[in-house]
């Protein structure tokens, strides 16, 4: 009765972890007296008297990775050979699960498949993807946990285990993206050879059950390597390889050294009486110390070694590839270069084929085209490429970056001349020639500033001076900017060329080596063609909203450019006040006001003590007290300036306009009056008179 009961229990807590992810088929309602016929097996441990049993299910049909009565694996609870009236009852899924070669009987931990996950609480879809050792795999996708702030830490999977370290402590997810080894420890390794490293105030192992081992006695530091081996350090600081077996034996594998590091995940360092050697694990070789020092040098199965104060470099076999001969050796670049270095002098050493290069003073790092400058004995540069071959020889003082159009600026010594800068392309060959005294950046536009020695007038009695200044020329060596060679200017003024481009017009920057301020001024060089446009360097240039011109200003007060470079007016404003109607007002630096039209010309003279914005073409002008008027685009006087007070009506959109007498008259926002007009157009007649007298007097005068 007692074996009826029990295998009933087990029965239906197997099925009901079977369809809490999938539904169970009619097929698979099993009759109590099959269950009594089947076979019960004992699974430890116990806890005191009570033996727990579980009923044989087959592994493609239990929870894949473990058992909710024992917490053992499918695969260790499976009864391969004896008959399982479950099994025989679900022959179609499992004939299913055999046709399908993607979905394995086994456990997912052992083969990195996720496929029988058969209840994914987390209800996320199953991805591929591959794990740390390069297996492919179909599991959670940790991605997922990543933007959750409780987890500190989420790991790729290693042997059906992802590690993760959620709110400060450490534990790990199976394939599933289940929780099956809650987060508890203060540290965790990832798994090896089915058990983990872990720390709780001092080390253990878990199984892929979770279950903890006995404590790791005198280990105060673990890594795992492979195969179940682990690099560990005890108490006394001495270290030595452990197996998954050591909670049980407390015997390592290996000997104790003084330290041990890994050098790749077959090779260790190890140092024994104050020498270094090579452990290469499994191998029966015998380990020789015979380096003061020994480390990575940034490339797989390469390492470097000391001996007394010389560098070399090893495989991980031992062999010597590069003999002690080096004060330093640099790590492998991205290209598997290192450099040898002693004290006046370094080669190149190829790690792929380790063919050396000629002796040089200096060489460089190789840029991304694969180039390395190098400084020769005599002090001259040239460049080397990959094959260590000489790309250009060394015949230059100085040689800068390669740019964006293949060019290089370089010096050189030029008979009759001393050190010149040219630009050669990347053979060779001079493209600008050898007549500068300095080159600048080249910019994203293919232009340069260059220094060159030049003669000026002095003085008008024609007194001739030299001096270095600095002109705009383009990759192909044509002048765009001239230098500035007047007397008060000639070697003071300095460009700087920018990216920056305004209205397809490229700025260039200027400025006085004489000021200590270093205040900037501003040209434009038309993009299309490198012709300069800006007559002069202006402090400010403000492009108007629509393009048609340019404000620009010099000596602190504004004027205007067309976009071809002509002035439209000469700088003569103190201030640019606001836009209305496409008209910009102005001050005069005589302190009165008038407005510039939409092309940049002066349409309205500044002649007035202040003007209004245009409403609907009409502005406020005043003259002074008792001389207020109404203009408009063209300065036409639709009210003579001789009225006490003009105001605008926002609201009922009109002028309301009072002499000096108190009359008022009222026009519309297009100037008629309609309001007292009679005494208006008779003030307003009077006013037209005097204006056309005013006119045509000096003509008859004449």
């Amino acid at each position: 009765m007692k074996k009826l009961l029990l295998a009933v229990g087990v029965l239906c807590l197997n099925v009901s972890v079977f369809a809490e992810g999938t539904q169970v088929p009619k097929t698979s309602v099993i009759k109590v007296k099959d269950i009594v016929n089947s076979e019960i097996q004992e699974s430890g441990p116990t806890k005191g008297n009570v033996t727990t049993k579980k009923f044989i299910v087959p592994p493609a049909i239990a929870n894949p990775i473990s058992s909710s009565v024992t917490g053992k694996s499918s695969e260790q609870n499976s009864d391969r050979d004896g008959y399982s009236p479950i099994k025989k009852s679900y022959d179609s899924f499992v004939k299913e699960v055999k046709q399908d070669p993607t979905r394995e009987k086994q456990d997912p931990t052992k083969n990195a498949n996720a496929t029988t996950c058969l209840n994914n609480r987390s209800g996320e879809a199953l991805v591929a993807s591959r794990d740390l050792e390069g297996k492919d795999i179909l599991a959670f996708p940790l991605n997922k946990l990543k933007s959750n702030v409780r987890y500190g830490f989420v790991e790729n999977y290693k042997q059906g285990f992802a590690r993760i370290k959620k709110d400060q402590v450490w534990g790990f997810l199976n394939l599933c993206g289940d929780e099956v080894i809650t987060c508890q420890y203060d540290e965790a390794e990832a798994f090896n050879q089915g058990k983990a490293l872990v720390k709780r105030l001092v080390w253990y192992f878990i199984d892929d059950k979770g279950v903890e081992s006995d404590v790791l006695n005198g280990v105060v530091e673990a890594k795992p390597m492979i195969g179940g081996l682990s690099l560990v350090k005890f108490k006394d600081d001495k270290m030595a390889l452990i197996d998954n077996s050591f909670d049980k034996t407390g015997k390592p594998v290996s000997d104790f050294f003084d330290s041990m590091i890994a050098l790749n995940t077959t090779t260790l360092g190890v140092k024994a009486n104050g020498k270094w050697g090579i452990y290469k694990i499994g191998s029966n070789s015998p380990i020789i110390t015979n380096y003061d020092q020994l480390e990575p040098s940034g490339k797989d199965n390469l390492f470097k070694v000391r001996v007394a104060n010389r560098i070399g470099l090893i495989n991980a076999n031992g062999d010597i590839l590069i003999k002690p001969d080096y004060n330093i050796i640099t790590d492998a670049d991205r290209f598997g270069y290192v450099k040898g270095i002693n004290e006046t002098s370094q080669q190149l050493i190829n790690t792929n084929d380790f063919k050396i290069s000629k002796i040089y003073q200096n060489i460089s790092n190789f840029d991304v085209r694969g180039l390395a400058l190098v400084q020769d004995m005599n002090g001259l540069y040239g460049l080397v490429d990959k094959d260590l071959s000489s790309v250009l020889e060394p015949i230059y003082t100085t040689i800068g970056n390669i740019n964006d159009f293949d060019l290089i600026p370089v010096s050189k010594e030029v008979t009759g001349k001393g050190v010149k800068f040219g630009l050669i392309n990347t053979k060779g060959q001079e493209i600008v020639p050898f007549e500068y005294d300095g080159f600048g950046k080249v910019s994203k536009k293919g232009l340069l500033v260059a220094k060159e020695t030049m003669t000026y007038n002095v003085d008008l009695k024609g007194k001739i001076g030299t001096c270095k200044a600095d002109k705009v020329i383009d990759i192909n060596g044509s002048v765009v900017v001239p230098a500035m060679l007047k007397p008060n200017d000639a070697g003071k003024v300095n460009y700087i060329v920018t990216d920056s481009v305004i209205n397809n017009n490229i700025v260039i920057k200027a400025f006085r080596s004489d000021d200590k301020h270093k205040f900037l001024k501003y040209m434009l060089v038309r993009n299309e063609d490198f012709k300069l446009i800006t007559p002069e360097p202006f402090e400010y240039i403000q492009l108007v909203r629509k393009g048609q011109f340019y404000f620009v200003k010099q000596n602190g007060l504004w004027g205007t450019l067309d976009t071809t470079g002509k002035y439209l007016v000469k700088c003569q404003f103190k201030s640019i006040l606001f836009e209305s109607e496409e008209y910009y007002q102005v001050e005069h630096e005589n302190g009165k006001f008038g407005y510039i039209d939409s092309r940049g010309k002066n349409q309205i003279l500044a002649e007035y003590e202040s003007l209004d914005y245009y409403r609907n073409g009409l502005s406020i002008a005043s003259k002074g007290n008792n001389q207020v008027g109404l203009i408009n685009k063209f300065n036409a006087k639709v009210i003579p300036c001789v009225f006490k007070e003009v105001k605008y009506s926002e609201i009922a959109k009109e002028f309301e306009v009072t002499d000096n007498q108190g009359n008022r008259f009222k026009l519309n926002q297009q100037g008629e009056c309609f309001q007292n007009c009679g005494n208006f157009e008779s003030i307003r007649a009077v006013e037209n008179l005097k204006e056309n007298t005013a006119t045509v007097g000096p003509s008859r005068k004449k």
